[in-house]
């Protein structure tokens, strides 16, 4: 039973195992989408979507304020109502807001609704009189007289048909008089001033008008306006009559460099407030290595031993240096202190060949329990055996 187990389990192991490799292939791109250099992409991607996004809602709002800020109105119609009375000439003033701007050119107009009566008729020409008027200052809680910033005077007449043809077209056009659809009246479109142009500054703004009838005869007047229309010209000419081309312009360059100074700022703010420590740890781990392996070749030769020990009274001291630095020869004993050293006892003799195998033993390690060296035993044996001798003798 256990070697047909074990049999069936070497025959299920190499289709478990290339299971197990077709596995890892399949979700190899899986593994990749969920790594942490892909999690660091999209939320990158992410948070720079979310602020590209911001930066170009900002544009179009500033694109809009740039416009409505720098493009004036093309034209603007106010109403004058003109008050009558038997020792004046008919006038009327209305306000114009803050609907004209600085170094721009304006053609002004005035257009008078006035029946065809005898009267008005028989009047013939008639002046026109406009004054474009300051803002009012106030010195000490008390208005003043408004200063006069531009004043210009036209004639007018209303257009002449004789009786004749007069009642041609009114017996033709009965029917629409009839139905109400057509009037006995004319609208005269009366030029006052032509590319006039405002100084810089709200104190050259006009903000109210005056508008006066001069006439002989008790003029007849339906009603009466006021119309400024803007001569555009360079910038302004092109962001109006060209407004999409413009919006996607000038959004585009808002939006970049709105971008690119979040950008710098991104940058700055990396460096000053956040700084990006991952190099100084590459670089640690990459020097980590280098270090452990130069103290695994210093120290894999060293001996346990201290690199200086004791020796005898009138020695030099003995060193031992790892193979790593240099050598220090130990100094050898001088000659006539070995001859004088050597004597001719058995005793002697017998030592010196036990010393051998004794040299031979003699490690590494053993230096530093040994108050001799291998090479300096044979001499102090003699030198104990020659003072002995001495002793006795005396």
């Amino acid at each position: 039973m256990s070697d047909n187990g074990s049999d069936d389990e070497l025959e299920v192991a190499p289709g478990v195992l290339i299971q197990a490799k077709a596995c890892d292939v399949a979700l190899k791109p899986f593994y990749l989408a969920i790594s942490k250099p892909a999690l660091r992409a999209y939320l990158n991607t992410i948070l720079i979507t979310l602020a590209g996004l911001a930066l170009l809602g900002i544009a179009i709002v500033a694109y809009v304020f740039f416009y409505y800020s720098y493009v004036p109105t093309r034209g603007f119609t106010r109403p004058i109502y003109l008050e009558f009375g038997p020792a004046h000439h008919p006038y009327g003033t209305t306000s114009l807001s803050q609907e004209l701007v600085s170094n721009q050119h304006y053609d002004v107009k005035v257009i008078l609704h006035m029946p065809r009566t005898p009267t008005n008729t028989g009047a013939g020409n008639f002046m026109v009189d406009l004054k474009l008027l300051a803002p009012v200052e106030t010195v000490a809680g008390v208005p003043r007289k408004p200063e006069l910033l531009r004043h210009e005077r036209r004639p007018a007449i209303l257009t002449y048909h004789s009786r004749e043809l007069e009642l041609v077209t009114k017996a033709a056009a009965l029917p629409l008089y009839v139905a109400g659809l057509r009037q006995e009246s004319e609208e005269l479109n009366v030029k006052i001033m032509e590319g006039v142009e405002f100084k810089r500054g709200w104190r050259h703004i006009p903000t109210s008008v005056r508008l006066e009838l001069q006439s002989e005869e008790k003029l007849q007047i339906y009603d009466a306006r006021i119309v400024f229309t803007a001569q555009l010209r360079g910038l302004r000419y092109l962001m109006y009559n060209y407004r999409i081309f413009s919006f996607i312009v000038f959004t585009g360059m808002f939006w970049a460099v709105e971008m690119a100074f979040a950008a710098i700022f991104w940058l700055i703010l990396s460096i000053s407030v956040f700084p990006d420590n991952s190099l100084l740890t590459d670089v640690k781990k990459e020097e980590d290595p280098v270090r452990i392996k130069k103290e695994e070749d210093e120290h894999s030769d060293m001996s346990d031993t201290p690199h200086t020990f004791p020796t005898l009274s009138g020695q030099p001291p003995l060193r031992y240096s790892s193979p790593n630095v240099k050598e220090e020869d130990t100094p050898a004993p001088p000659d006539n202190e070995v001859a004088v050293g050597e004597a001719d006892d058995e005793d002697d003799d017998f030592v010196l060949d036990d010393a051998g195998p004794m040299r031979t033993q003699v490690s590494d390690s053993g230096i530093g329990t040994s108050m001799e060296s291998s090479s300096g035993r044979p001499e102090n044996t003699r030198r104990r055996s020659r003072r002995s001798g001495g002793g006795q003798q005396r």
